[in-house]
């Protein structure tokens, strides 16, 4: 079974009399426990149900049941209703629904368990409590004046997205509301002002508005406007990250500028100053706070010490990494009070990487002094000067260390790259390399699994060409000659490259027998 990894809170082992040790809820308790037998009925008479599929045994489960308990309680006078299947009783049921871990956690509406949605929030009460209130809400809330609409951005924590009557969106307005419902409040206001807005929830002030400056004429016609708009704007000028939010910032599709802190006070301190920066470079790059004594370890991803406070910049697209400079080991131990960050290395980091003048803190093997064989060996350093040779074709694999796979082809790449080596005139126009993708950064490919093999033709700024064949030698062979530039015929190389090693061998056969009859004259 594969396991929900999200962030769970520690339950309160003595809520509404429910053991930390046990997963089921008590038989006293608002949580109802449904059956394969009934579970179809329950859901037909009860239009909004949150469903826990769980195994008793399961460590995760029994950490969220007092909170999921105290959920059911607060839940029951608004005729929401929590319940749990167990999966140990209910098999069929379970393998039906493919539940692929536990505790699995579904938002069923009307029944429909075709269309049940994950849920994949905090697992606290107050969350699970948050969340399900919202759903008995309609997707748009229609308001009639300015003052309800204060009241409801006021109250809420999360974006609220307002439509002030733009011409021709509605319909648009309301689809993205059914879809985005989770995720933010929708309000509908009739005004002559004919403007999108959507307002932030700011700590400590009053929400802040962000108006859709962009053409009305295109939401209307082009959805993913409005959409892209969202993702941007929604996200909060200074907030804190973890895992509940980061796929936010992640679809943003902005450069993350992290404020690694180690005690709120240090946030507070500098809320001000990375608020401002955030309003100044809106759209551009995202500001965040983290929390170092729960996710430290993250500086070490950024190719960062951890050292903190600490500011560190990650584009996400390109995946380079850039922060400001750090102390020596030695010289970080030696000190008696934390850092401190100068706001001006920060403002100037910001501006440098948004204008390209940064340079990437690369993590890198050393280059190598000699290549030790055929397979020429890349490093994070020498990366991109290789794959871009204007006069070489270079097929680069990606691996890990670990991958079995990697390690079964290897000798078949070490075959390629031998065959190519032998022939004088193919060396030069033909590189069969590889990189170590777990010790060295490689900016701007995607390595969706080991190993990922590309082509690089020769020319200027030629595409990559992915390799997609099977790992045999001729399907190597045959792919770098009608994708590689210099249309080196491999097949041809590689039936001399066996002729001259057979000959060669053979030869070493000869020498061996003669040295042998040599012997035995002497005898």
């Amino acid at each position: 079974m594969l396991f929900n990894k999200g962030l769970l809170a520690l339950a309160a082992t003595a809520a509404l009399g429910v053991s930390a040790q046990d997963a089921v809820a008590p038989a006293d308790s608002a949580v109802v426990k449904l059956e394969q037998d009934n579970f179809q009925d329950f859901l037909k008479e009860n239009s909004l149900v949150m469903a826990e599929f769980f195994a008793p045994w399961c460590g995760h489960c029994k950490k969220l049941a007092p909170e999921y308990v105290k959920a059911a309680e607060e839940l029951k006078s608004k005729n929401v209703s929590l319940v749990q299947i167990d999966c140990d009783d209910n098999r069929d049921l379970c393998m039906q629904l493919q539940i692929p871990g536990f505790p699995s956690i579904k938002l069923i509406k009307d029944g429909d368990i075709a269309h049940a949605k994950d849920y994949n929030g905090a697992r606290t009460a107050e969350a699970i409590v948050k969340f399900m209130i919202k759903q008995t809400q309609p997707a748009v809330q229609v308001v009639e004046d300015k003052a309800a609409l204060d009241a409801l951005v006021a109250n809420s924590t999360v974006p609220v997205v307002v439509d002030f009557g733009v011409n021709d969106f509605n319909a648009t307005f309301y689809q993205f509301a059914h879809a985005l419902s989770d995720d933010y409040v929708f309000i509908s206001l009739p005004s002559k002002e004919n403007k999108i807005s959507v307002f932030l929830p700011v700590e400590g002030s009053s929400a802040e508005e962000i108006v859709f400056k962009g053409d009305h004429k295109t939401l209307a016609k082009d959805r993913s406007v409005f959409e892209e708009w969202l993702k941007v704007e929604s996200l909060p000028f200074f907030g804190e990250i973890n895992g509940e939010v980061f796929n936010a910032y992640l679809e943003s599709g902005l450069p993350l500028a992290y404020f690694f802190f180690n005690e709120p006070s240090e946030v507070e301190e500098n809320r001000k100053f990375f608020t401002d920066l955030a309003k100044k470079y809106r759209g551009k790059m995202a500001f965040v706070s983290l929390d170092a004594k729960q996710f430290g370890r993250h500086a070490e991803n950024l190719n960062m010490k951890q050292q903190f406070p600490l500011f560190a910049i990650h584009n996400m697209t390109s995946n380079q990494k850039f922060g400001l400079p750090q102390m020596a080991e030695e010289e970080f131990a030696k000190l008696n009070k934390a850092i401190k960050l100068k706001t001006k290395d920060i403002t100037k980091l910001v501006e440098n990487v948004l204008s390209g003048k940064a340079e990437a803190i690369v993590k890198s093997e050393e280059v190598p002094s000699v290549q030790e064989s055929n397979v020429f060996k890349i490093v994070g350093k020498t990366h991109d000067k290789i794959v871009a040779d204007p006069k070489k074709d270079v097929l680069v694999k990606y691996y890990a260390p670990w991958c079995g796979h990697c390690k079964k082809m290897a000798p078949t790449y070490e075959e390629l790259a031998d065959t190519y080596a032998s022939d004088s005139s193919s060396k030069d126009k033909v590189v069969i390399a590889e990189v170590d993708a777990t010790a060295n950064d490689i900016f701007n490919v995607e390595i969706a699994g080991y190993p990922t093999i590309l082509l690089y033709p020769a020319g200027k700024n030629a595409e990559p060409v992915v390799y997609e064949g099977d790992r045999s030698l001729d399907s190597f062979l045959t792919f770098i000659k009608e994708n590689g530039a210099n249309g080196i015929d491999g097949a041809s190389l590689h039936k001399k490259f066996l002729e001259t090693k057979k000959a060669a061998e053979q030869a070493e056969i000869e020498d061996d027998n003669e040295d042998e009859d040599g012997f035995d004259d002497e005898l």
